[in-house]
């Protein structure tokens, strides 16, 4: 059995918030991806793999690539968004969804997250229809009680137009829904190529849809109707392959789904309790944004939290998923390899990758969002400094968060991000009530810079690493980095025109990455494999 986990936040989801593998084979404990047929040993679904190192590789491509060009195709539809939106209806826009991300969190009650836990497919499929049933009934009551009380939120989150939307939000959840239920059920499948493809239609549908609306009209209803049909067709594109385990999905019955939802019940009782407050977490700034200085302040934070996110997250939650597949698996005794190496190879990647953009930001954050996005939206820059070491720490710990549950530690997930959560909401209120926006943001970022340090010390703990280490190789890169960016430090101290500071990164950036992963052994193994499938495309 192979176990892998998008976490969106939501975890995850992931970011949350992606085609098959050829030559995939069948046993009684799961559909596994081999590589040949003597991957095989024994019968009746006893599965003794030895898969290739390079598949673990290969499958962080397949997830990478599509995650690129999806983060590439929203980067250049964010661009053309933001010259016909106005802040404000970016801002309505984005309270909407902010909303929906945290019912959301009720519509599978977090099952979606054992579909690849149990040994055999029958008790996942029964766990993909109890997440689809569950997802249609949070949907219809949430019409339901947003017909009767829309005025009432339209008032807690102080917008005078946000209650004409409302409506759209049990569509949003719906459709978010299935496509996390599939996304799990193909993860466990290792369809990683048909969970990029999803995302990369994804983003081409709401972009196209977010752009071409404005033409009869234009309004937060664009960017909402956009979002909703871009989920809608990713998951018919994922459904196509599903369709292959109708066989499977036949032996689904009431009783047995009713069995599962008790067995996996830690899901609901933790991980949903976690999830929830963890989303709220992230979604609290907007709504609290909202509240106390409108939605205009609420586009220009999205703007920034969106950009942070595209290079970022989107790229540690590929690797999550990948990751919890392969750390799960190995700890149940299908693959060989072991688990501290595998945490510690990839936090000291996530550690290369993020220390030079994160710096990036920081220097140039406020110029490059004038440059981008015009002097309209300078004030997002100013946002996008308060908030990048928040979000790079959240990158370095995202993706082995998923250690919680391989560990059983869901407990210890839920405190902490109920605990985050509270001192997040006392930050923004006392920012709100007694300072300016970038106050307010700068607490949130500070309260979440120490409890992600903590986060981080405490997942290294418990997969066995010397957290000196990791501490050293943190400061190497961060001196590489400021070694690399100095020339950069200085065109911008004299004031160079910003067209050479761009050249300058360009030229920077593969300096940096060619001095940090030059020696290592993994970064060979990904570069070789990627020339190698555009060899192969030629």
């Amino acid at each position: 059995m192979t176990i892998t986990l998008e976490y969106v936040k939501k975890l995850m989801g992931w970011c949350p918030n992606t085609g098959a593998f050829e030559g995939r084979q069948y046993s009684d404990i799961g559909k596994i991806e081999l590589d040949t047929l003597d991957d095989i040993r024994g019968r009746n679904g006893d599965l003794r793999s030895e898969p290739k190192k390079t598949s673990f590789i290969t499958n962080i491509l397949k997830l990478v690539s599509g995650n690129i060009t999806a983060q590439i195709l929203s980067i250049i539809f964010v661009f053309l968004a933001v010259k016909i939106y106005n802040p404000e209806y970016i801002g309505i826009s984005h309270l909407i969804l902010s909303i929906s991300s945290i019912l959301m969190i009720f519509s599978t009650f977090s099952y979606q997250f054992a579909i690849m836990l149990p040994k055999t497919e029958e008790d996942s499929a029964n766990l993909a229809c109890l997440c689809t049933i569950l997802v249609t009934l949070t949907s219809l009551i949430t019409a339901l009680i947003l017909l009767f009380f829309p005025k009432y939120v339209d008032y807690l989150l102080n917008s005078p137009e946000i209650s004409n939307y409302l409506i759209y939000i049990p569509a949003i959840i719906f459709f978010n829904g299935i496509f996390l239920t599939q996304n799990y059920w193909l993860s466990r499948k290792t369809s990683f190529g048909v969970i990029a493809g999803s995302k990369v239609i994804n983003s081409v549908s709401t972009g196209v849809l977010q752009l071409a609306i404005p033409i009869w009209n234009v309004s937060p209803l664009g960017l909402i109707v956009g979002y909703i049909v871009g989920y809608g067709n990713a998951d018919f594109f994922m459904l196509k392959d599903i369709r292959e385990d109708l066989r499977i999905f036949k032996k689904v019955s009431l009783k047995r789904v009713k069995e599962i939802a008790i067995q996996y019940k830690d899901f609901p009782l933790f991980n949903s309790s976690s999830t929830l407050t963890n989303t709220i977490s992230l979604q609290i700034p907007t709504i609290l944004l909202g509240h106390y200085y409108g939605t205009s302040i609420v586009g220009y934070f999205f703007l920034a939290n969106q950009i942070l996110n595209i290079p970022l997250g989107f790229l540690g939650a590929a690797i999550e998923q990948v990751f919890f597949q392969k750390i799960s698996a190995v700890k149940n005794g299908n693959e060989s390899g072991g688990m501290k190496d595998i945490v510690e190879e990839v936090y000291k990647k996530l550690i290369l990758i993020g220390v030079f953009p994160t710096l990036l930001f920081l220097i140039l954050g406020k110029e490059i969002f004038t440059f981008i996005y015009g002097e309209s939206w300078y004030i997002s820059g100013i946002y996008i400094k308060i908030l990048v070491p928040w979000i790079f720490l959240v990158f370095i710990s995202q993706p082995i968060s998923s250690l919680y549950m391989v560990f059983d530690k869901q407990g210890v997930w839920f405190t902490f991000s109920i605990t985050l959560l509270i001192s997040r909401v006392i930050a923004l209120v006392i920012g709100g009530t007694y300072g300016s926006p970038e106050f307010a943001l700068g607490l949130f970022s500070f309260t979440g810079v120490l409890f992600w340090i903590w986060n981080n010390s405490y997942l290294l703990n418990l997969a066995g690493i010397n957290k000196i280490k990791s501490a050293k190789i943190f400061l190497k890169c961060v001196t590489i980095s400021i070694i690399v960016l100095l020339p950069l430090i200085l065109l911008k101290v004299f004031s160079v025109s910003f067209y050479i500071i761009l050249l300058a990164v360009v030229l920077m950036t593969p300096i940096y990455y060619g001095i940090t992963l030059h020696d290592d052994p993994t970064f060979k193994r990904m570069f070789s494999a990627l020339l190698c499938g555009v060899k192969n495309k030629i």
